[in-house]
């Protein structure tokens, strides 16, 4: 992995497969289209959970997703989606939206990635958004996702017992 204070080298940009990230990037408004598309027929409650706006910046963020896929495409680093992965996850929560969404509409690229990949590229481009994924359900884990259980949440809190909330 290069790293600038260490005097590596640069990614290779010809490394990997740079007609495969071409065609990607060649394609790109068109594949965001498609993969809300596939994220909406993934989850069918996705548009009922996000309103037109959120939809739209999703819709928006594929742009940066499917450049970040092309990176790693053409470097054949899967550095560039794993780091992105974690760049993303604050910015997502923030606009609350669960880590198994974001998973879903890595899932919906990657359904819209195969259409514009041979099936050899499609396979590289498979095991990069796998290892995105693993690293988005890591997050997933995280409080806030999910609403717990409420047996373990009712012994934690006490059940309200011997404070002066019950009466």
């Amino acid at each position: 992995m290069p790293h600038p204070l260490l005097g590596l080298p640069p990614s290779d940009i010809h490394a990997g497969l740079p007609e495969a990230a071409a065609r990607l990037r060649a394609q790109k408004s068109r594949l965001g289209q498609i993969a809300l598309a596939a994220t909406l027929n993934l989850d069918p409650t996705f548009a009922q959970r996000y309103d037109e706006m959120m939809l739209r910046r999703i819709l928006r963020d594929y742009d940066r997703h499917i450049e970040q896929l092309a990176r790693a495409l053409e470097t054949g680093e899967e550095r560039f989606v794993v780091q992105y992965a974690e760049q993303i996850v604050p910015s997502y929560r923030r606009r609350e939206i669960r880590m198994n969404d974001v998973v879903t509409i890595v899932s919906g690229l990657r359904e819209a990635a195969q259409g514009a990949l041979s099936a050899a590229d499609a396979e590289v481009s498979n095991r990069y958004m796998a290892a995105w994924v693993a690293r988005l359900r890591r997050h997933a884990r995280l409080p806030g996702d999910h609403k717990g259980n409420k047996l373990v949440r009712l012994i934690w809190k006490g059940a309200g017992l011997g404070d002066d909330t019950v009466v």
